[in-house]
C-alpha cells in the first residue's frame, strides 16, 4: 500500500510538474506534492491551473486517506496485543488456581495480591 502511495506521489508530481507552468522543475514539483500531501501548505509554491489544483485536492484526500488506514492498522494492532495478553494473564491465573493445594505459602501470597491488584484495577477503571 505504500508504495502504491509512493508511484501516486511521484506520478502526481510529474503531472502537477508538466500541467502548470508556475512549476518550474521536478524539485519544485515534488516539494509542492510533499506540502500538499502533508496539509503543511506553506505557499510558497502554488498551482493556478484547475488541472493542477484538482490533482492537489485529489493528492491532499488521498494522503489524509492513507494516514488513516496506517493509524487503524497501528491501533488494531496493539488492541489485538492487549488482548493476547489480557487472555495470557487470564490463562495463567486460571491455571494457578487449579493447583492452589500443590502451591507453596509464598506462591499463594503471590497469588493473593495479584488478585488484589486485578481488583483493585478493575475498580479504578470503571
Amino acid at each position: 500500500m505504500l508504495a502504491v502511495y509512493l508511484l501516486f506521489y511521484l506520478a502526481f508530481s510529474l503531472v502537477i510538474w508538466h500541467l502548470d507552468p508556475d512549476i518550474r522543475g521536478l524539485s519544485d514539483a515534488l516539494w509542492f506534492t510533499f506540502q500538499t500531501a502533508t496539509t503543511i501548505g506553506y505557499g510558497d509554491l502554488i498551482v493556478d491551473s484547475p488541472v493542477g489544483r484538482l490533482f492537489a485536492v485529489v493528492l491532499s484526500v488521498y494522503s489524509i486517506a492513507i494516514v488513516a488506514v496506517f493509524t487503524g492498522i497501528i491501533a488494531g494492532f496493539y488492541v489485538e496485543l492487549m488482548k493476547a495478553k489480557s487472555r495470557d494473564s487470564a490463562r495463567r491465573f486460571l491455571d494457578d488456581l487449579e493447583r492452589l493445594p500443590e502451591m507453596s505459602k509464598e506462591e499463594l501470597e503471590d497469588l493473593s495480591e495479584r488478585a488484589r491488584r486485578f481488583a483493585r484495577e478493575r475498580t479504578e477503571s470503571q
